[in-house]
């Protein structure tokens, strides 16, 4: 598969998961899985999600692509920031949550641990 490719595929499922997990799964599944679906689940497919647009917007700005943590955390720091922080200022009902930061930082883990493991292809 190829790197665009990859980033594609990553923000296609990302987008596709966070669908059908507002739509149905928070609702169909309880416990301490039901919690992590409603709580956290989107957050860490948002980080994949968003180091994989970084990265193709890098490449075709024909910039050095993301390939590293020294890129990722600061990217979802910020992007942490702006949802965590900013976001509960103007948008009611939003609220500070820290351990988002830590599933955003996980996402974008995740996103350079398929880079690093993907099928190799033009």
């Amino acid at each position: 598969m190829s790197e665009k490719g990859f980033d594609l595929a990553v923000i296609g499922a990302a987008g596709s998961f966070y669908l059908v997990n507002r739509l149905w799964l928070t609702q169909a599944v309880g416990g301490p899985a039901g919690w992590f679906l409603a709580c956290y689940a989107n957050d860490l497919l948002a980080g994949a999600a968003l180091t994989a647009w970084a990265d193709l917007l890098l490449r075709w700005g024909r910039l050095p692509p993301v390939r590293s943590w020294r890129q990722t955390v600061p990217l979802l720091l910020a992007c942490g920031l702006v949802w965590e922080v900013l976001a509960p200022l103007w948008k009611p009902g939003a609220v500070f949550d820290p351990w988002d930061f830590a599933a955003y930082q996980a996402g974008g883990a995740l996103w350079l641990l398929g880079q690093k493991v993907r099928p190799m292809g033009g």
